[in-house]
């Protein structure tokens, strides 16, 4: 493997980690912390803190794609290349639904909506952390 190669695989990694990590740790830890601390307010600042999550989430997808092309460009686009870059973008189309689409969603709907809004973005956030997490595993294989 080539020092550019290598250089490839670890943003590919760095993007995939960082994400898969920030989710997870949000999901279970920052999240329900400020609920618990906060009580009722915590909506405020979980509303706040949503559109930058999922915005960064579309970034670090987009550089964990464009760092599977440039691999792929470089050495060649092997099934495993091309499920990092499935599934990066699966996620980044993920977390770009729920940013531009979701969140307005549930910001226009109130609490009169909320509870089905929340079920939808904690399954899309589920079905992000799966796909981010196979990306990590398959840019090992």
């Amino acid at each position: 493997m080539s020092l550019a190669q290598t250089a490839l695989a670890v943003v590919v990694d760095a993007a995939l980690g960082v994400w898969l990590g920030s989710m997870l740790f949000f999901s279970f830890v920052g999240a329900p912390t400020v609920f618990d601390v906060l009580g009722d307010d915590a909506g405020r600042v979980v509303n706040a803190i949503f559109p930058k999550y999922y915005v960064f989430g579309v970034a670090l997808g987009a550089i964990a794609g464009l760092g599977a092309v440039a691999a792929g460009l470089s050495a060649g686009f092997d099934s495993n290349r091309l499920g990092v870059l499935a599934l990066a973008g699966i996620g980044a189309a993920n977390a770009a639904y729920a940013r531009w689409v979701l969140v307005p969603k549930m910001d226009r709907a109130g609490e009169d909506a909320f509870a089905q809004y929340h079920k939808q973005s904690v399954a899309l956030n589920g079905l992000t952390m799966l796909a981010v997490g196979g990306a990590l595993v398959l840019s090992h294989l």
